[in-house]
């Protein structure tokens, strides 16, 4: 019986830099017509709180909700930057950006609505175990608010 030949060293696995350096949270930045408006519409009508604007005039900010895990065990908090643009260096949005909510979905679908929100998908369970609807703001961007089963 003939020795086999030995298999080729395999390559290394690429080293996890995501632990390593410990990423945690995202924070989408979002192009705005104007700042302040958008600003003033995330904080007053989707329920943020504005976490900082910035320029002189105001031409970033960011708004934010929630600020760590709480006694009934909801976390880290949700980030948004709102960065304003002129028109023509903006292209389409072509995504969306989910929002997880921890307590009643249809609740918050419901007074979206009453504050006369933009609902693209109303709420619905989805066979991947969340309930969840979408909205469109008034720059366009799709936000889609889930929550579990």
């Amino acid at each position: 019986m003939r020795n086999a030949a030995p298999a080729p060293a395999s390559p290394a696995a690429p080293e996890d830099l995501g632990t390593r350096h410990r990423f945690h949270g995202v924070q989408p930045v979002l192009p705005v017509a104007d700042v302040t408006r958008a600003a003033r519409y995330f904080c007053g009508v989707l329920g943020f709180e504005l976490d900082f604007i910035a320029g002189e005039p105001p031409s970033y900010a960011r708004v934010k909700k929630g600020g760590g895990r709480d006694q009934d065990g909801w976390g880290d908090p949700v980030y948004l930057r709102l960065w304003q643009c002129r028109a023509h260096d903006t292209r389409p949005w072509r995504g969306e950006i989910v929002i997880h909510v921890g307590h009643d979905i249809d609740g918050l679908h419901a007074a979206y609505l009453k504050r006369g929100v933009t609902v693209l998908e109303p709420p619905t369970s989805q066979p991947w175990g969340l309930r969840e609807f979408a909205i469109r703001e008034p720059d366009g961007h799709v936000l889609r608010f889930c929550g579990y089963l």
